[in-house]
């Protein structure tokens, strides 16, 4: 989850013809393929995962903060494991790219008029109550 520090969250509208959640707002994301070999996953591969996927998604390189917050979930022919990172812009300014229609750095108040993937208002409630520690 990208933050800028001062309140505001960068969230994605997924395309109309994205096949998860499609035109619903979300923190922009990404998946770490688990291909079942008995290989052991580079230490780092989580982080190494979402850095590309935020400079795939929005065009930003991020500074990884701390961890946020794990949750799974399931549908009928899939399970996923989602981690959240608490995230900062190194370089770069967001845009729309392949995946999403339209960008926005938002409120939690603006945030809570959208409407949301799954978990997204729980996970953004959560990183303002983190950052105000």
């Amino acid at each position: 989850m990208i933050h800028d520090g001062n309140g505001k969250f960068l969230m994605a509208q997924r395309h109309a013809k994205d096949e998860n959640q499609p035109g619903r707002w979300a923190i922009p994301a990404g998946h770490l393929e688990i291909d079942g070999s008995l290989n052991e996953p580079k230490p780092d591969a989580l982080e190494e995962n979402l850095r590309r996927e935020a400079l795939e998604e929005v065009g930003v390189e991020i500074e990884i903060e701390r961890y946020l917050d794990s949750h799974y979930w399931a549908g009928a022919d899939y399970r996923k494991l989602t981690v959240v990172f608490l995230c900062q812009i190194k370089s770069g300014e967001p845009k729309a790219l392949d995946e999403t229609q339209a960008v926005a750095w938002l409120t939690l108040d603006e945030i809570k008029g959208l409407d949301l993937a799954p978990q997204v208002l729980r996970l953004v409630e959560k990183a303002q109550r983190v950052l105000a520690e």
